[in-house]
């Protein structure tokens, strides 16, 4: 995979100018600013906005330009140095906007998905357990790089929850989400 030293072709040398990984700042960034005294560096927060997504985005001028970057990216990138632009970048607690460096880590766009969390409209209440219809019984899918596994059928929800546990340890290690 092509790893790059930069964010929509803006090199990292220019993020590391003009921003810096600040825990306490609501987004996780904050500006560098030379102040009237040369040679020293003045830091303030800036917040980014929101998207509907409930991601941190924050404008950043370059070449007389104005770009539109996700924070958790940029903080990846000064963090790592380099960023795989065919990569995501996965909150491990699955807490969108928290952008600590250590909660941030790259993935594909399939182990992103296995962080996940339960689906809105799932009836078990739990990842990859279905009620089966046909057989009255609880069905057990997970799906792994888009293929769909099935780990079968159980009368008991509490034996299909160990079974999906177990299988999802399996196939989706560190990325797996109970």
């Amino acid at each position: 995979m092509k790893q790059l030293p930069s964010i929509q072709s803006i090199p990292l040398s220019y993020i590391q100018s003009i921003l810096k990984i600040d825990p306490i700042s609501p987004s996780g960034l904050t500006w560098i600013k030379k102040s009237k005294i040369a040679g020293t560096l003045k830091a303030y927060k800036q917040k980014g906005i929101l998207t509907g997504k409930k991601y941190w985005v924050i404008k950043v001028p370059y070449n007389g330009k104005r770009y539109d970057l996700i924070v958790h990216r940029i903080i990846l990138l000064l963090k790592e140095n380099k960023l795989d632009p065919d990569k995501e970048v996965d909150h491990i607690d699955n807490n969108s906007l928290n952008n600590n460096p250590d909660n941030l880590r790259e993935s594909s766009h399939s182990e992103n998905m296995h962080n996940s969390k339960v689906p809105k409209n799932n009836t078990s209440g739990h990842k990859g357990i279905f009620w089966h219809k046909a057989s009255g019984k609880w069905e057990v899918r997970i799906r792994l790089n888009g293929k769909l596994c099935n780990f079968g059928l159980y009368e008991k929800l509490d034996d299909a929850i160990k079974v999906s546990i177990q299988a999802r340890k399996k196939l989706h290690g560190q990325f797996g989400r109970n």
